[in-house]
């Protein structure tokens, strides 16, 4: 599947996590780093990035 970016306010299109939420697990540390591109003013996030946290996420519960 062909990768994307997005911006932050998108990512809880494919979370279902309200963005107070996004924001602190983001500034934790704990989400996938954030890309930066010279000239744009705002970071960017991999869709597959995000795919595979989520993936993550899931393998954790089975620990």
């Amino acid at each position: 599947m062909e990768d994307k970016f997005i911006q932050s306010g998108e990512i809880e299109k494919y979370i279902s996590i309200g963005k107070t939420k996004i924001t602190e697990i983001i500034k934790n540390g704990k989400f996938v780093k954030p890309i930066l591109i010279d000239g744009f003013s705002y970071p960017l996030y991999s869709v597959e990035e995000i795919k595979n946290w989520m993936e993550e996420q899931k393998q954790k519960r089975h620990i």
